[in-house]
């Protein structure tokens, strides 16, 4: 187990954690997870997250040189990687994804030989006013990235929002021939929004049931769980997490490099909230504007897929934090291996049972050892966050 302070560039700093089999990378500028690498059969060091050719390096896109090529959003200077957004995606506020987060501190626990990050941002905005404290945390044998999030409204009215966590998958891992695995149903397609230039390969409106069956735009239907070569679209894929599952998890599998990623959280719980969505954004070499493309129209330069969660589309405000009150969210991230070749062929089943997920094919399986439950990281968070409680009150 380790964890360290790494200084990256331009002032930007970063926090590395590992374990035995996994590296993260937590870069403190809107607390984004810049790597999330394992070992592959082969023996090489994979990072499952994209960061795009054109992710910047600079303090911000304000004072960068060329912020109209970015069109002044800070948010595309640093695309890429894994973060949390709240109170929802916006240029015009103070965003988490788009602020600076301070790192309180970091270390090790006892109970569990993890360890752990804690880091925070207050906004203090007008009608935008909010605490996050958060936790990232590593256990021994586990090739996962716990989370968990304290949403805390200082401000005297209501805060609407719309939290969500989206991790972006690219090359190596992310390639034409993974599939996608899901206990989410309802699924809907949304059109592109008048900021991106792009063509949808499915129908925006129709609801359906599984994501082997989407309607296409030109007719018929197609697999919107099978990663086929680029189709030069772009797609936004909304399902609905069933409560009575216990977990909502979105899967990708690398068939050629035997490698999984995992996004996973509760679907229900008595003590914290639950995010009721999955989303599933597929930029087959879709997206046609700047700086996806070197102008808008021009090709793609992109490949990529973004596992996410949240409280419906984007423009939706779902989520109430009543005045003075405080909310918790739990998910995690996993990046693994597997053993058995025909698990690459698919499996009908992919279940939460003691100790983590089984996933079977016929008389083949393989499992993915993690605390499904969050049973650790609740324990960790909430001496982490009383603590936090405590200091602020003297």
């Amino acid at each position: 187990m380790d964890i360290r302070r790494l200084p990256l560039w331009e002032g930007r700093n970063a926090t590395y954690m590992s374990n035995d089999i996994l590296q993260a990378v937590i870069e403190d500028q809107g607390a984004v997870m810049l790597e999330m690498s394992a070992e592959c059969l082969s023996g090489g060091r994979v990072n499952a997250l994209c960061l795009p050719y054109f992710r910047a390096f600079g303090s911000g896109v304000l004072s960068d040189p060329n912020g109209e090529w970015y069109r002044m959003k800070q948010t595309l200077y640093q695309a890429g990687g894994g973060y949390f957004t709240f109170p929802f995606p916006s240029e015009d506020h103070i965003t988490s994804n788009g602020t600076y987060w301070t790192v309180r501190k970091y270390g090790t626990e006892d109970a569990y030989g993890g360890v752990w990050l804690y880091s925070e941002i207050k906004s203090r905005e007008e009608g935008n006013r909010y605490r996050l404290e958060k936790i990232d945390l590593i256990i021994p044998q586990h090739p996962v990235v716990y989370t968990a999030v304290r949403i805390t409204n200082p401000s005297d009215s209501p805060l609407i929002a719309n939290p969500s966590v989206n991790v972006m998958l690219g090359a190596p891992f992310f390639e034409s021939g993974c599939f996608f695995d899901t206990n989410a149903r309802h699924f809907s397609a949304y059109p592109k929004t008048h900021r991106e230039v792009a063509n949808n390969r499915f129908v925006s409106g129709p609801v359906f049931e599984d994501l082997k069956h989407a309607p296409l735009v030109r007719g018929g239907i197609a697999d919107a769980s099978y990663v086929p070569a680029p189709t030069g679209t772009y797609d936004y894929l909304l399902g609905k997490i069933p409560e009575r599952s216990g977990h909502g998890h979105i899967l990708c599998i690398n068939p050629r490099l035997q490698m999984g990623f995992l996004l996973f959280t509760l679907s229900s719980c008595d003590d914290c909230c639950c995010f009721p969505n999955i989303s599933l954004t597929q930029n087959y070499l879709g997206r046609l504007d700047a700086p996806w493309a070197l102008w808008d129209g021009a090709t793609s330069q992109v490949f990529s897929a973004t596992l996410g969660l949240n409280w419906g589309p984007s423009r939706t405000r779902n989520f109430l934090i009543e005045a003075g009150s405080s909310k918790l969210l739990y998910y995690a991230q996993a990046f693994f291996s597997y053993e058995n070749p025909r698990m690459s062929l698919g499996f009908p089943s992919f279940d939460a049972v003691d100790g983590g997920f089984l996933a079977k094919r016929t008389k083949s399986t393989f499992f993915v050892p993690c605390d499904h439950s969050f049973n650790v990281i609740r324990s960790v968070s909430s001496s982490l966050f009383q603590t936090s409680s405590d200091a602020a009150r003297i």
